[in-house]
């Protein structure tokens, strides 16, 4: 359908050389986006695919954190494609510790890319996007573990739960603008970092029991979602916290 059509359209995304990151990279690529990645990893072989796409790749290897990493990547992104129609926030850490023992070196640290780049990148975006008039979607990666908090995970399920607070505020703010700001919710996902890993190395199938659908999720269960808010066809979805978790949020 020509709703799902990213012909022309470029998509800006962070955290894009593992994981879900790197899947969502190719669908939007397969969709007919071309891409600006933001990594620290090497992104060699996901420029192989986004070009066999015939699609175009460019990037920036990068930390958010770094002081002024938000508008360099916005200023080579332009300068590379002259305008940004998509963001896609999926750079993230995790961090697992016992909830009396987390430091603050470590709260600053998840909290510091989750939460705080994601802001400064959207935040410089926006700009981009009013500037060129013609509307703009933001996509956040958050967790199922912002609304059912998981032990251990205590930085993570915060830095989730004030990203889902920014989606919906940024979303109401510049809805007028034509720009719409959703987060997608993942669930215990075998494509990029497993939260069900348990302390010997294994899945934790206690867990496995209370998903509904009887599996893991994996990033072929994300491309309709993705598709859908990248595209024309939500224009007016805008501030939803959607879950991709096979039902595990029901409960």
């Amino acid at each position: 359908m020509e709703y799902f059509d990213l012909s022309g359209k470029i998509a800006l995304v962070s955290g894009c050389s593992q994981g879900l990151g790197y899947a969502c990279v190719l669908t939007l690529a397969r969709a007919g986006a071309d891409i600006f990645g933001v990594s620290i990893g090497d992104d060699t072989h996901l420029r192989e695919e986004v070009e066999a796409c015939g699609r175009r790749y460019h990037s920036i290897t990068l930390s958010l954190t770094t002081p002024g990493a938000s508008d360099q990547v916005v200023k080579e992104c332009l300068a590379a494609y002259g305008q940004i129609d998509i963001l896609l926030n999926f750079a993230g850490i995790v961090r697992k510790s016992h909830t009396l023992e987390v430091n603050e070196d470590c709260f600053d640290a998840v909290m510091d890319i989750n939460t705080k780049a994601c802001f400064f990148l959207s935040q410089a975006v926006i700009k981009v996007m009013m500037k060129q008039g013609h509307g703009g979607k933001i996509i956040n990666a958050s967790s199922i573990l912002s609304q059912r908090s998981s032990n251990d995970f205590l930085p993570f399920t915060a830095s989730k739960g004030a990203l889902e607070a920014i989606t919906k505020a940024l979303a109401n703010e510049f809805a007028a603008s034509d720009i719409q700001v959703n987060a997608i919710s993942f669930g215990y996902m075998t494509t990029g970092t497993s939260l069900q890993v348990n302390e010997s190395g294994n899945y934790d199938h206690a867990i496995l029991a209370n998903i509904p659908a009887g599996r893991w999720g994996c990033y072929k269960d994300v491309d309709g979602i993705l598709l859908l808010l990248a595209s024309s066809a939500s224009n007016y979805i805008t501030g939803c916290i959607i879950p991709v978790d096979g039902g595990f949020s029901i409960h």
